[in-house]
């Protein structure tokens, strides 16, 4: 997953996965034509590490969102709840535990957009 810089701040963008999309019957309200869709969505979090790292660990994120089911770090245990079904949604790190910082949201460099 990635995080997206707000105005070269300490304040981004994080995808989060839907749980309610894994597993053989995933939530009602992501399905279309019987297929998964919009498994991530993002949460607008504070950063608290060092912002020349392109890679820092979920827990250098805190969470900003109210409803935050979290201690306010963005550890594996922390999770927001997904805008469309309500489900628990979590950061999701690479096997380091690290997440991706693009550039920045309103650069035009940025190739994706965190909103899907």
């Amino acid at each position: 997953m990635a995080a997206y810089r707000l105005k070269g701040g300490r304040i981004f963008y994080v995808e989060h996965e839907c749980i309610g999309t894994r597993g053989d019957s995933p939530h009602k309200r992501h399905l279309l034509h019987n297929h998964t869709h919009n498994p991530v969505y993002v949460a607008r979090m504070y950063y608290v590490g060092d912002l020349d790292k392109a890679r820092p660990i979920m827990d250098e994120f805190a969470y900003m969102t109210d409803g935050a089911a979290s201690t306010g770090g963005g550890g594996a245990s922390a999770y927001v709840n997904c805008p469309l079904c309500g489900g628990e949604g979590r950061i999701v790190a690479d096997k380091q535990n690290r997440v991706e910082i693009k550039d920045s949201f309103e650069s035009k460099a940025a190739p994706e957009t965190p909103f899907r």
